[in-house]
C-alpha cells in the first residue's frame, strides 16, 4: 500500500480531527493522495474512517471512487471541516477555492479497498503518448516517453545528476516541486535544499522508484535549510526529490551529491564547490496567540492583532529597578499595520515611544536597552497609526534582547556559523556539560557594526559567565568558565544595546574535562524538524539509518505550550524499536537506540492528552575514541 505522511501540513491533521461523523467513529492515520493516483487501504470495522488529503485549486472538477469494499462511500470536506459532498461513490465535485481537501473513506464493515482521485474534465497524464525524437534519415527512430510518476508528488521541474544544482522559484504556497535522478543500487546520495530568497522554509523528501518515502528533513542543513545525508540506494531506478516551502513562497537551491561511499563523519556538512555553504540550523520559535492584557514573559514573543481602527492592545510585565528593558514589535507578513509602541512605567508615565520609522530596525518598532528607574509593572501599548489594522508579534526581554531563537546542540572544537537576523534577537546554542567541566567560548562578528555579547547560562537560567569585547576589538571571549552542575547549558549571543544585527561565528572548547565514567559521544545531526501536532494524532518523520548506528531521539516541547510529547522509533518493518515519554527533569522524551538493519526508520510523535508545538532531533552518536 502506498503510504506517505506529510507532517508539516498541520492544517490537514487538524482538519482530520473534526470529521468524525458519529461518536463511535475512529479516524485512522492520515495519508496523502495526488491526482491520478490509486491508493490501497484497509478498514477494521464500520466505525473506522480512512482520510486522504490532497491540494486542490478553485474550479477543479474532481472525481474520486472506491472499489473493493461493500457499502464503500466517500465524503469530501474542506480544511476547516465543511462537507462539500457526503456519503457517495463515486464522488464528483467542483472545488470552491484553493487549498487542502480531505477525502474520507468508509464501508459497511472490515474491508480492503482501493481509492482513486482524478479530474473529471482532463485526461490522465499516465496515458501518455511517446514523443518521437528528431533523427537523421539513416538513424533508427527512438522515442522519449514523458514520465508520469512525478504527478503524485507535485509539479515536475527537472532531472538532476550527481554534483548538479538547480535554482528555482516556488510561487504557490501549497505547490510542491519535484526533481528526479537515476539512482544505482549501493550508491550514497546527499541532497541539500536551501532558501535563497523570500520566506520559503525548506522541507525535503526523497522517494524510492516505487514511491515510498525513504528520507526527509526540515532544518538539519542550517538556517532552516534541509539536508538529507548519505542515503544508501537499495535498487536501480528513478528516484524523486520533493521540495516544499512549508506553505511559504520564495526562491531556493537544490543540490544533489552522489558517491560510492559515505561521507566522512563530521558534525557539519562540508559542501562541494557546486553546493551552497549552509550554516547551522536556527529554529523559528512558535509564536502563541495573545489576548490584550496578558502578561508578557521574558524573551517569549506573542501574536496579537489590531482588528479595528483606533483599537489598542496592552501587555504588562514585571521589572526590577536597574534592569535594562528591550521591547520590540514586528508586523506579520501581509499585515497592513503601521505600528506604534508606547511603554509606560508603574506610575503610568510614558517613558518611551517607537515606530518603524524612527527605530532603524528593518521595519520593526524597537525600544532598545531602556534603564528601568523603578520596580513594578511596566506596560506596553500597541496601536496602529494612520488608521491601519493588522497582525503583529510583540516581545520584551531583560537586557539587550527581546526574543530568543533556539539553535542546535553543539560539540567542542567545531566552528558554527549563525546570524542575528534582527535587532534585539538573541541566539541560544546548546552545550551539554558535566559538573566540573571547564570551557572557553568565543564569538567573532563577521559584519560591520555587530558588537556581540556572549553569555554562558546554566540549566536553571543562571548566568555563569559573560563577555563583550574580551577577545579584542568587537570579539567576545569567555576564557574560562566552570560548570557547577551537569546538564544542558546555553551559549546566548545578542548585540550590545540591541544596536545591530548580522552574521557571526561561534566556537567553544574544553579547557579541562571533569572525570566521567564514559566520555560524551560525538554528535552528527540526522534529522531536525519543527512542527505542531494536534491532539489524538500521530505524526511520522523518516530518516535513513545503517545497521550498528547508535542514534539519540529527542522531542522538546515549545516553552509554555503545555504540550506533553511522546515519541517512538519504528523499524523499517513498522515494529517499535524504542520509545520514550517523560525525561528525568521534564516531560520531554529522550532515548538512545542502536539500529539493527539498514533501511528507512520512522519517528512517531504524539501528545499525551495534549497538542502543541515541538522540535524533534535525531542525532547519530559516535564514541570519543
Amino acid at each position: 500500500m502506498f503510504r506517505r505522511f506529510i507532517p508539516l501540513l498541520v492544517v490537514l491533521l487538524a482538519a482530520c480531527e473534526s470529521v468524525n461523523p458519529a461518536p463511535r467513529s475512529l479516524s485512522l492515520p492520515n495519508q496523502l493522495i495526488a491526482y491520478w493516483e490509486t491508493a490501497s487501504g484497509s478498514l477494521g470495522s464500520a466505525e473506522e474512517i480512512q482520510p486522504y488529503q490532497f491540494v486542490g485549486a478553485a474550479g477543479d472538477n474532481v472525481r474520486a471512487q472506491v472499489v473493493g469494499a461493500v457499502g464503500a462511500r466517500l465524503t469530501l470536506q474542506t480544511a476547516d471541516g465543511t462537507r462539500l459532498v457526503a456519503d457517495v461513490n463515486p464522488l464528483e465535485a467542483v472545488l470552491p477555492a484553493d487549498g487542502v481537501y480531505t477525502l474520507l473513506v468508509q464501508a459497511n464493515g472490515a474491508a480492503t479497498f482501493e481509492v482513486s482521485l482524478g479530474y473529471s474534465d482532463r485526461v490522465n497524464p499516465a496515458d501518455y503518448t511517446a514523443t518521437p525524437v528528431p533523427v537523421t534519415p539513416t538513424a533508427t527512430p527512438t522515442v522519449t516517453p514523458t514520465p508520469p510518476y512525478y504527478a503524485r508528488f507535485g509539479t515536475f521541474i527537472d532531472r538532476l545528476a550527481g554534483g548538479e544544482n538547480r535554482q528555482q522559484n516556488l510561487t504557490i504556497p501549497e505547490d510542491r516541486h519535484v526533481y528526479t535522478f537515476e539512482g544505482r543500487a549501493g550508491d550514497y546520495v546527499t541532497v541539500l535544499l536551501g532558501r535563497t530568497g523570500g520566506e520559503f522554509d525548506p522541507i525535503l523528501r526523497v522517494y524510492a522508484p516505487e514511491g515510498i518515502e525513504i528520507a526527509s528533513d526540515d532544518d538539519t542543513g542550517g538556517q532552516q535549510n534541509a539536508l538529507v545525508r548519505d542515503v544508501r540506494l537499495a535498487v536501480d531506478g528513478t528516484y524523486s526529490i520533493q521540495v516544499w516551502g512549508k506553505g511559504l513562497v520564495g526562491s531556493y537551491e537544490v543540490v544533489l551529491l552522489v558517491s560510492e561511499s559515505r561521507t566522512a563523519v563530521t558534525p557539519y556538512f562540508a559542501p562541494t564547490a557546486s553546493a551552497t555553504a549552509f550554516v547551522q540550523a536556527a529554529v523559528v520559535p512558535t509564536v502563541q496567540a495573545a489576548i490584550s492584557g496578558q502578561t508578557l514573559e521574558d524573551h517569549v514573543p506573542v501574536l496579537g492583532r489590531i482588528e479595528r481602527v483606533g483599537d489598542f492592545d496592552r501587555y504588562p510585565f514585571e521589572v526590577t529597578q536597574g534592569d535594562l528593558i528591550t521591547v520590540g514589535l514586528r508586523v506579520e507578513s501581509g499585515s497592513g499595520l503601521a505600528p506604534r509602541l508606547e511603554l509606560y512605567d508603574p506610575e503610568g508615565s510614558l517613558v518611551a515611544v517607537a515606530t518603524p520609522f524612527d527605530s532603524n530596525a528593518e521595519g520593526d518598532a524597537l525600544i532598545p536597552a531602556l534603564l528601568a528607574a523603578q520596580n513594578g509593572t511596566y506596560t506596553v501599548f500597541v496601536t496602529g497609526e494612520r488608521n491601519t489594522t493588522g497582525g503583529y508579534i510583540v516581545s520584551y526581554g531583560i537586557g539587550f534582547s527581546r526574543e530568543d531563537v533556539p539553535r542546535v546542540m553543539t560539540i567542542p572544537d567545531q566552528l558554527y556559523s549563525g546570524e542575528l537576523g534582527r535587532r534585539g534577537q538573541r541566539d541560544v546554542w546548546m552545550v551539554e556539560l558535566n559538573a566540573g567541566d571547564v570551557i572557553s567560548a568565543a564569538v567573532q562578528p563577521l559584519g560591520f557594526g555587530l558588537d556581540p555579547l556572549l553569555q554562558l547560562v546554566a540549566p536553571d537560567g543562571t548566568v555563569v559567565a559573560a563577555d563583550d569585547n574580551g577577545g579584542g576589538g568587537r570579539d567576545a571571549l569567555i576564557g574560562s568558565a566552570r560548570a557547577a552542575v551537569s546538564g544542558v547549558y546555553g551559549l546566548k549571543i545578542s548585540a550590545v544595546n540591541a544596536a545591530a544585527d548580522g552574521p557571526y561565528t561561534l566556537v567553544w572548547r574544553i579547557v579541562n574535562r571533569a572525570a566521567t565514567a564514559t566520555p560524551p559521544p560525538g554528535i552528527v545531526p540526522v534529522l531536525s524538524v519543527a512542527d505542531r501536532v494536534p491532539e489524538n494524532t500521530y505524526l511520522f518523520y523518516t530518516f535513513y539509518g545503517e545497521a550498528g548506528m547508535t542514534v539519540e531521539v529527542q522531542v522538546i516541547a515549545d516553552a509554555g505550550s503545555g504540550f506533553d510529547p511522546v515519541a517512538a522509533l519504528l523499524l523499517p518493518d513498522g515494529r517499535t524499536l524504542a520509545e520514550g515519554d517523560d525525561g528525568p527533569a521534564d516531560l520531554n522524551p529522550r532515548f538512545v537506540a542502536t539500529l539493527p538493519v539498514d533501511g528507512t526508520y520512522r519517528v512517531r510523535v504524539n501528545g499525551y492528552l495534549s497538542s502543541g508545538a515541538f522540535r524533534l532531533t535525531v542525532n547519530a552518536l559516535y564514541s570519543a575514541s
